[in-house]
């Protein structure tokens, strides 16, 4: 239907609308259909949500108690905090146990875990630079 390309500025007519919406209720496969009119697939479905009068996710709903609102904004934050919270404690749980690791492989080498000093690596200190 469309031959040339429409701008994101450009809006759809009304009846073109209107007859996408009437084949999108007797296609079966929405992808072809949007391909053949040119527009994006989630573009027929939010004209499908306009048509029935729904609203779209992001808008607010204008009867909505701000105290409502307010509740749920918090009750995702409680939410998001306890994912941080169960994250560090994830990351807790594996440095405390590669920690125990390390001290028992020192124990079984009965090491005392203090740094080994030799000959060698003790006369570097005093080496010159070339």
């Amino acid at each position: 239907m469309s031959e040339e390309p429409r701008e994101k500025w450009d809006r759809w007519p009304t009846e073109f609308r209107q007859r996408a919406l009437e084949r999108m209720k007797t296609s079966e496969n929405v992808k072809a259909l949007a391909k053949e009119l040119g527009v994006a697939r989630q573009l027929l479905y939010l004209w499908k949500q306009q048509a029935e009068g729904r609203k779209m996710a992001s808008e607010p709903d204008a009867s909505e108690d701000p105290r409502d609102r307010r509740i749920r904004e918090l009750e995702k934050r409680v939410g998001d905090l306890q994912g941080c919270l169960g994250q560090k404690t994830l990351e807790l749980d594996f440095f405390a146990g590669a920690l125990r690791r390390i001290g028992e492989s020192r124990q079984k080498k009965g090491k005392t875990g203090a740094t080994a000093s030799t000959p060698k690596s003790a006369g570097g200190c005093n080496r010159k630079v070339d």
